[in-house]
């Protein structure tokens, strides 16, 4: 099957951002978990649980990729913490090891197909931005806000904008 995606170097961020954040932005917070993966796209993916124990993935893509290393030493760091500090660690307590972070970004559904061919929706948070606390409680923000194309501009017929009286 042929790859129908542009080269990178013709990829500006105006572009890579209409793809990716199709829906208005929103901040929430979650509790990352050391559990984490590169896409084909070299994206990370990192599990992720809300306030009410939901399941999710955090999406950090494209440019913002390269900013997304600290959160992914961070994870690497806390995990090594854990389990240095914690005698008789079971890698079946990894759900409770969680780094809090505030993003902000879309929704993204997906659905996956088990072994048994049923289809289940998964739910993806596209990170745009994100703010890490260090120990004293102060936030450090990463990514940037989306970038958009301009909306495209109405037709004019005769002065007016079309559809108008």
């Amino acid at each position: 099957m042929p790859d129908l995606r542009r080269p990178a170097h013709h990829i500006t961020p105006a572009y890579e951002d209409n793809g990716l954040f199709r829906s208005p932005v929103r901040r929430i917070t979650v509790g990352l978990v050391p559990q984490m993966h590169r896409n084909n796209r070299q994206d990370l993916v990192v599990r992720a649980f809300l306030s009410d124990g939901a399941a999710i993935e955090v999406l950090f893509a494209g440019r913002r990729t390269k900013q997304a290393l600290g959160v992914e030493k961070r994870l690497r760091s806390l995990l090594f913490q854990t389990r240095t500090k914690t005698p008789g660690w079971r890698d079946e307590g990894i759900d409770t090891v969680q780094l809090p972070v505030r993003i902000e970004g879309v929704w993204r559904s997906r659905f996956i197909r088990d072994a048994w061919g049923c289809e289940t929706r998964q739910y993806q948070l596209i990170a745009a931005r994100w703010a890490l606390f260090d120990e004293a409680g102060i936030a450090h923000l990463f990514g940037e806000a989306p970038v958009h194309l301009a909306p495209p501009r109405p037709a004019r017929i005769e002065g007016r904008p079309r559809g108008t009286v």
